[in-house]
């Protein structure tokens, strides 16, 4: 089985139905931890509070990075200049949506009471770093890869030096617009979420995953192995954790230190990711839960746009409150579940909109009655 279970050339090209659950299942968690995070005062302490973070932390975000890894393996857009051109546009989206849904609501904040509370949260929002910014450094950084034809074993030694570098570089800086520039790589402000050196090991993870899964022959027995060396590692950690008394599942999951990576967080934190990626191949392979692909692959098409446009919903709604929202964790779930439709339903319609134009633009001119 070890002798065959890599072929030469490509075996599971195309779509993969556990990647695309995880992906739909990310953005899904992402909706529901920012819905409790901005629009409730629910303690951490909260039982309702933990299962949410937890869900909308190393199921989200670093899932989605793995992925974003995984995917660049996949696409079939892979050349520098579309790279480099697709981590441009995403870096230009991460502060257009920071315009929109913070910037716009503080300023007419601003405008209707004059306080200048308002003008100086609509900046800081403006130039925070979301992973937006994020995915379009990390674009920028495989097209710089593959433009210079580095292997994986170079990658990995790229990131290891990124990741020391994270260690002596993260120091807060008073200077605003420098902290908003140096933010974009490490961690130097509380408004600099996803910075370059802290989380670029998930999408690596990623793409050295997907360079094993799109040549695996067997992927019951790839994914089976991968489950238990993803359990054993999420083991290890934690009996470590209790052995020295230090709680790294409230250290790196919290709200703070989240966003702050270090290499603990990678193995643990990918681990539970591999795990999760893993037993979602075992559920979709079973017939029973196969419906639930069809929302779960339109979420994973549709994820820019309805991240985009739950970010303007729950900005909005946050800085012009038309509501006071309570503490309450199920009328928080049934906000969060009803944002997330909302978004999925505006994502759609805008993406159906923009197909329809794409394709009016490219039908051939009517000629000119005579």
């Amino acid at each position: 089985m070890a002798n065959t279970l890599w072929a030469d050339e490509k075996i599971n090209s195309g779509r993969q139905n556990e990647l695309d659950w995880a992906k739909g299942l990310a953005v899904c968690f992402m909706v529901l931890v920012h819905v409790k995070e901005e629009l409730s005062g629910i303690p951490l302490t909260e039982p309702y509070s933990k299962i949410i973070e937890f869900c909308g932390s190393p199921l989200a975000a670093p899932v989605f990075m793995m992925l974003l890894g995984a995917g660049i393996i996949y696409s079939k857009n892979r050349s520098p200049q579309k790279m480099a051109l697709r981590g441009l546009h995403l870096l230009i989206m991460n502060y257009a949506l920071n315009f929109i849904a913070f910037g716009i609501p503080n300023l007419i904040m601003f405008n209707q009471t004059g306080k200048v509370e308002f003008w100086e949260q609509g900046l800081t929002y403006l130039l925070s770093v979301d992973i937006l910014a994020f995915a379009g450094l990390t674009f920028l950084f495989f097209a710089l890869a593959e433009r210079c034809r580095l292997k994986i074993v170079h990658i990995l030694i790229i990131v290891l030096v990124l990741s020391c570098a994270n260690y002596l570089l993260t120091k807060p800086v008073d200077d605003f617009f420098l902290g908003a520039i140096l933010g974009l790589f490490t961690r130097v402000q509380d408004h600099s979420y996803f910075p370059f050196l802290s989380w670029i090991g998930y999408p690596v993870m990623g793409y050295v995953f997907g360079g094993l899964l799109i040549r695996c022959t067997d992927k019951k027995y790839f994914y089976k192995y991968l489950s238990i060396l993803s359990i054993l590692t999420i083991v290890l950690f934690s009996l470590a954790s209790v052995k020295y008394n230090f709680d790294i599942w409230s250290i790196h999951f919290g709200p703070d230190e989240y966003y702050y990576q270090d290499f603990i967080q990678y193995f643990l934190v990918g681990g539970i990711g591999f795990f999760w990626i893993s037993l979602l191949y075992f559920l979709s392979e079973i017939k029973v839960f196969r419906p639930i692909g069809h929302p779960l692959s339109r979420w994973s098409n549709n994820v820019t746009a309805i991240y985009f446009a739950q970010w303007i919903i729950i900005g909005w709604l946050k800085n012009l409150k038309p509501v006071d929202f309570p503490a309450d964790p199920l009328i928080n779930l049934i906000t969060g579940i009803m944002i997330f439709i909302l978004s999925d339903v505006v994502a759609h319609l805008y993406l159906a909109v923009k197909k329809n134009r794409i394709k009016k633009s490219c039908l051939p001119a009517k000629p000119e009655r005579e």
